[in-house]
């Protein structure tokens, strides 16, 4: 038993999610309104035999207790490990290093935490403090306020901190690390790295302190100073407020994103829990990645100034490249269909008046800030206005230039009235007749699409060239850094359970990952959407499925080593099992591979569909008793969905039985019409 299934087994699934919903015991299974969409039918059910749960409406999601407490807390695999580990009382035990590196990163949490308590203390006490005292209370900022955010100030010392967590039995050196102290390399001396500042700690999501933000009370430069980076602290990974704001963010299903710290104590002061800031003028990748688990709707209130404007403009270009994307079929004029990338994020901006921040109109007018973001502008308006503002729109390049700047943003409109909006407005922007600046946003569309599209092939082209690799005799022989695995059956015949099919699949994936390339070709031959993440029970299958897709689809050529490098040391144990799984499997060649895998796939899709089937016969009978016509419809129609792809299945299986593979491709015999 590895640590996940020690971990599942400590907790009971069922009084876990009864702290998130209410569960209603119904026959082996219990069932409430889902927690993940309104709802007015239970429609979530959990399993408690197998350790699972499923949403059969809207979500159509399910998994384990980790997937669970993942979703609703917004959590990486990591951190659910964590937290359901403390709660199990199940120790997390990695390698040495992963132990040593641990340990490190504890004790470098405690240093920070020990020195914003020293800086709190100082702010409260110290004589020298008065200045901060009095500029705090000049911003509106009470001593409950700072005690909230924790507030506190370096004295004008070199040493004051140093001293202080010395004398706790912290080495310099380990001081140094946290990022609270300078070392200057030719005299071999420490010193403090703030002084004489307002200090701002900075919290992780779990609010545990990372860094520091300092703020001169002077005309001196830097005005902010910011904790150097560390083995806890990014400042480009970082989002100020977050520990704060999540819960609003998700509530609100929006973020709004400032520059300042002070922007966001004022805001959260006054109530406006879900703002957050980017620690400095340019958002960057990792931030928005955090920012999306939580809401894909973006509202950026930054300084008014040609540097805040500047920011904002980097910030939007930045969300557009990094935001998750989706690809919709469009019928060209021709008839044909087309996939188009859109941008699944609503990005709007705030307009600040000139030499206004968030901070000042808040104090000032809190409810005018509600009502600054209530009518902030939509993306393409922003940038509209801007470039008319920056473009010189009497000569040919001016407008051309337009154009080519706005017509992709335009092309990344998910709604077709609001593309058709702006292309008109567009058009009288640069006085070009309305077909011809359509045509230019329809090309852009087609450009954005063949590039994501090119970059794709190219990555697959590039691992198809390379020469196969001898799995027998390298993929699976190499250091595993992780326990001795616990054996896992392997072959396709002795599987029973969905779990075990998991493992098959994952096994055979590892030895050769370009499996999954074809399983993406077989899906549109067969007309099934093959291995599906959802569908994957158990929630560390997940993350290894994931990170695999992640990896073959970069520009890294397969390396076991390495791909074992990408993931986290809790899951190194059962990557150990599976590639023991892959070791113990019968030999087979790629054709042979390829069949074994395809018919697990379609197993494992069948195993789920039957437990689907039983779970919504049970819901529909609860539906007719309380004769919920709205549940009876959708129930009884998921059930003849549920019953035709099982059809379907069983005669892709049949066909499958009877028929050869011709260099890796399924004849054409096994289509069903």
């Amino acid at each position: 038993m590895d640590v996940t299934d020690e971990i599942k087994a400590r907790i009971d699934i069922v009084d876990f999610i009864s702290r998130y919903v209410p569960l209603k015991r119904a026959g082996r299974t219990y069932k409430a309104n889902c927690p993940f969409h309104q709802e007015k039918t239970p429609s979530f059910v959990v399993f408690p035999d197998t350790g699972t749960w499923r949403c059969f409406g809207a979500c159509g999601t399910g998994g384990d207790v980790f997937s669970f407490l993942m979703k609703r807390e917004n959590m990486d695999f990591r951190e659910a490990m964590q937290e359901l580990a403390r709660e199990a009382g199940v120790e997390l035990v990695d390698d040495q290093q992963g132990d040593q590196e641990n340990a490190l990163r504890e004790r470098l949490y405690t240093i920070n935490a020990q020195a914003a308590q020293f800086f709190r203390n100082q702010l409260h006490r110290h004589p020298a403090a008065e200045e901060a005292r009095t500029y705090l209370r000049g911003r509106g900022i009470n001593a409950q306020v700072a005690e909230q955010f924790q507030l506190g100030f370096a004295l004008d010392s070199w040493d004051a901190l140093h001293d202080h967590l010395s004398e706790l039995g912290y080495s310099a050196d380990e001081q140094h690390r946290a990022g609270v102290l300078k070392h200057n390399e030719d005299r071999d001396r420490y010193y403090d790295a703030f002084r004489n500042r307002l200090m701002i700690p900075i919290a992780d999501r779990q609010g545990r302190i990372v860094g520091f933000g300092g703020r001169v009370l002077d005309k001196s430069q830097p005005k902010y100073l910011n904790t150097a980076d560390t083995p806890l602290f990014n400042k480009s990974q970082t989002v100020y407020g977050l520990d704060r704001a999540h819960k609003a963010i998700r509530e609100a299903d929006a973020v709004v994103i400032v520059e300042g710290y002070m922007d966001v104590i004022a805001a959260h002061q006054f109530g406006y829990n879900n703002v957050v800031a980017c620690l400095g003028t340019a958002l960057t990748e990792e931030q928005l990645r955090q920012l999306q688990r939580y809401t894909n709707n973006f509202i950026l209130a930054l300084d008014a100034d040609a540097a805040g404007q500047q920011a904002t403009i980097r910030g939007l270009n930045q969300a557009r490249q990094a935001l998750k994307r989706v690809r919709k079929p469009v019928v060209t004029s021709s008839g044909r269909v087309r996939m188009e990338s859109r941008l699944a994020a609503n990005l709007r901006i705030v307009a600040l008046s000139q030499g206004k921040d968030p901070d000042d109109i808040i104090r000032k007018q809190p409810e005018s800030w509600a009502a600054l973001v209530e009518k902030a502008q939509p993306l393409v308006d922003y940038f509209i206005n801007v470039v008319g503002a920056q473009s010189d729109m009497s000569s040919a390049q001016g407008k051309a230039e337009a154009v080519a700047e706005l017509a992709p943003l335009i092309a990344e409109l998910d709604d077709e009235i609001e593309r058709q909006h702006y292309t008109q407005q567009l058009s009288r922007l640069v006085q070009i007749d309305e077909q011809t600046v359509a045509h230019r946003v329809q090309a852009a569309a087609r450009t954005m699409s063949h590039q994501e599209t090119r970059s794709a092939a190219s990555a697959r082209i590039r691992r198809r060239d390379e020469p196969q690799r001898d799995t027998a005799d390298d993929s699976v022989n190499v250091r595993v850094t992780a326990s001795a695995p616990q054996p896992a059956s392997a072959a396709e015949d002795n599987v029973r359970s969905d779990v075990a099919l998991e493992r098959f699949l994952l096994a055979h994936l590892l030895q050769e990952p370009n499996l999954l390339i074809w399983l993406a070709s077989m899906s549109e031959q067969l007309e099934i959407n093959l291995l599906r993440v959802d569908e994957l029970q158990r929630t560390e299958h997940k993350e290894i499925f994931l990170a695999l897709k992640r990896f073959i689809t970069s520009d890294e050529n397969w390396d076991l080593e390495t791909f074992q490098e990408t993931l986290p040391h809790h899951l190194h144990g059962r990557l150990a099992a599976l590639i023991h799984a892959a070791a113990a499997s019968p030999a087979r060649d790629l054709m042979e591979m390829q069949e074994a895998v395809l018919k697990a796939v379609i197993r494992l899709r069948r195993e789920h569909l039957r437990e689907d089937l039983s779970a919504m016969q049970f819901l529909l009978q609860d539906a007719q008793q309380n004769d919920d016509r709205d549940a009876v419809l959708g129930y009884s129609t998921a059930i003849n969905t549920n019953r035709r792809e099982r059809h379907h299945l069983e005669q892709v299986l049949e066909r499958l039985n009877r028929v050869s593979y011709d260099a890796g491709r399924i004849d054409q015999g096994i289509r069903i019409a």
